[in-house]
């Protein structure tokens, strides 16, 4: 047998077992370590701003961290035990609402007595499905939180650094890339693009949604206002469900509740303020090419969900798409031309 191929086969037997190896190690932590890298093309600006009057890359990095994870933790120092509190709350309130009555009173004519009852029952099955899931995920947060802690420690870490040494981690992409200049450009111009509909097209504005209607709930006098607040912002992340979910069915609550004035101006509020600032805010924060297909957006959220967790919400949408841009490359009949050449 030839002495050079034996030589080869085990050097790239080696190199093979190093990168499966490194790939096994850092499997566990390589979602923190994406958190981190679009953290800093997040709040890369801020960075540039800050380090203007600083003048030093490494106390301007910290300064950013430190206002982030400041702004980040007091709120949920003070908030997370009122959220808490309110879920056990909304839970026990709603255990005893009598849906099927209340359903059959709004609409008569769909709902009879014996439709009434078992849509109570199954109502009542849902809701104790749902709180005993918040109560396994909070157990199940607590018993990880040592695991949590760490993937906090790393995501920051990546940040930190990403953020310092931003122009020598692009040069180093760049020359490491197997594509093409022109290829490089165009992946750079769709990441922007598709990062730019994610983040601000939709955790921003679901926020900005959020907060608008907590303070409608807030001056109505509604009760839970910051779990109505935080639902919306959920539900309004998620392409073609939106703020409605939460406004309409408090207002109809308020409305058959004898509340009439607070239902109908609730209503008006939800209808012409909270779900419309979404469609002003996309045309102010994003550019007609950033916009992301709702289909591609929706099922990354949900394979994303199923694949990392709540992380999915942002990874799975970002995933998808790049990964449709080398099909339609390949569509295009186009797939050489990702390539440098030789």
């Amino acid at each position: 047998m030839d002495k050079n191929f034996v030589s080869k086969s085990v050097t790239l037997f080696f190199i093979g077992l190093l990168f499966v190896l490194a790939l096994y190690m850092l499997k566990i932590i390589i979602i923190p370590i994406l958190l981190g890298l679009l953290l800093t093309y997040f709040f890369y600006p801020v960075y540039v701003k800050i380090n203007k009057y600083i003048k030093n890359k490494d106390v301007s990095a910290f300064i950013l961290i430190f206002a982030i994870v400041f702004a980040i933790a007091i709120p949920l120092w003070f908030l997370t035990p009122m959220l808490v509190r309110q879920i056990f709350e909304s839970y026990m309130y709603m255990q005893k609402i009598n849906f099927g009555e209340l359903f059959q009173n709004v609409f008569p004519s769909l709902f009879n007595e014996e439709i009434a009852r078992t849509f109570y029952v199954n109502i009542n099955n849902i809701l104790t499905k749902l709180f005993n899931s918040l109560l396994s995920q909070g157990s199940e947060f607590v018993s990880n939180l040592p695991n949590i802690i760490l993937q906090g420690v790393v995501t920051l870490f990546t940040f930190y650094f990403s953020t310092r040494d931003a122009d020598k981690l692009k040069d180093y992409f760049l020359k490491l890339s197997p594509f093409s200049p022109s290829t490089e450009r165009k992946f750079i111009e769709e990441f922007t693009h598709i990062t730019n509909a994610i983040v601000y097209g939709q955790f921003l504005i679901a926020a900005v949604q959020g907060l608008l209607l907590g303070v409608g709930l807030y001056v109505l006098g509604v009760d839970n206002v910051l779990l109505l607040t935080a639902m919306t912002m959920l539900v309004s992340v998620i392409p073609v469900f939106g703020a409605w979910l939460v406004w309409l069915p408090v207002s109809i609550y308020l409305i058959t509740s004898g509340q009439v004035f607070n239902g109908v101006v609730l209503f008006l509020y939800g209808a012409l303020i909270v779900s419309t600032v979404d469609n002003l805010l996309r045309i102010y924060l994003l550019s007609r090419k950033s916009s992301l297909s709702t289909a591609v957006s929706l099922i990354g959220i949900i394979g994303g969900i199923y694949a990392f967790g709540l992380v999915g919400i942002l990874l799975g949408p970002l995933i998808l798409a790049y990964t449709l841009i080398i099909v339609e490359f390949y569509r295009q009949g186009k797939l050489d031309d990702l390539f440098k050449p030789n």
